[in-house]
């Protein structure tokens, strides 16, 4: 699976995510596999079983983002 976030840049807002396979944003926690790249804005990892994952986007103070999933 692979993970692109972009968004519009104003002034010093930001964007990031991250892939966790525990639902609820303040339960979870990131995956222990899969690799970060582009100074966080992607995100690549073979996903080890069958299951539920999410994936938790946070913007500060907010911005207009994109998320594209690739699964292959």
């Amino acid at each position: 699976m692979t993970v692109q976030l972009s968004w519009r840049q104003v002034a010093s807002n930001r964007a990031e995510f991250h892939v966790s396979d525990i639902p609820g944003f303040f339960e979870a926690s990131p995956v222990t596999f899969g690799k970060e790249s582009a100074g966080g804005k992607r995100w690549t990892g073979k996903i080890p079983k069958t299951g539920n994952y999410y994936i938790y986007v946070v913007a500060h103070p907010d911005a207009r983002y994109t998320l594209k999933v690739s699964l292959k």
